[in-house]
């Protein structure tokens, strides 16, 4: 796990992006549960008034982003190209991942590590995969017509959710300058690539039949 990087005499965050980088770095320090909003506002030298109107509340600083990412890849997903399914899967996923690396390049990788390691969140962190899962699931069923909740638009969102998590993970074990280096959308799509075949390979099959 990577230490804070906080510094001292930081100027006061004047954006949202900025305080929720101050906010990640105390999270993944001190973990969920011990940062309390006083911390943050003390460190991103902001007032609860402006703590407030971007956020709402500590769980709007740890899920807000995630929810965007969401957002990013159902969008993706909508404007897929006209290619089979599970290639238009792989893509918007790599699309989604490059827009929100994108949207906070200093405190991405510190965001997924907060989320995948702090125990506090834990069940919180497996609703939120749960969506975006479903997410997928949902597109793979309206391609090919079937129920969002059979076996095997299900399977697919689960799988491809697992894979993904697992490129986050190699990544996130890097620490320090090496982390960014760690970060390769072409390995995230190579790494998608045997799962997303293998279930074209299924639903071609199911077509056919």
């Amino acid at each position: 796990m990577t230490t804070s990087r906080a510094r001292r005499g930081r100027p006061p965050a004047s954006t949202r992006e900025a305080l929720e980088e101050v906010a990640f770095e105390l999270l993944l320090r001190d973990g969920y549960e011990a940062t309390t909003l006083q911390a943050i506002m003390t460190a991103g030298g902001v007032g609860r008034s402006t703590l407030f109107r971007y956020f709402g509340s500590k769980a709007g600083i740890v899920w807000g982003e995630f929810d965007r990412a969401v957002e990013r890849l159902r969008s993706a997903l909508d404007d897929a190209d006209d290619v089979p399914v599970m290639a238009a899967v792989r893509a918007a996923v790599v699309r989604s991942t490059h827009l929100s690396r994108a949207a906070a390049p200093d405190s991405w990788l510190d965001r997924f590590r907060v989320l995948d390691q702090d125990a506090a969140l834990a069940a919180e962190a497996a609703a939120h995969w749960r969506v975006w899962a479903e997410v997928v699931s949902r597109y793979a069923a309206e391609r090919t017509g079937l129920d969002a909740n059979a076996p095997t638009p299900a399977a697919i969102g689960g799988a491809v959710q697992a894979a993904y998590v697992a490129v986050l993970r190699r990544w996130a074990e890097a620490d320090g300058a090496a982390a960014e280096d760690a970060v390769d959308i072409d390995e995230l799509n190579a790494a998608l690539r045997p799962v997303t075949d293998a279930f074209q390979v299924v639903l071609d099959g199911a077509t056919r039949g």
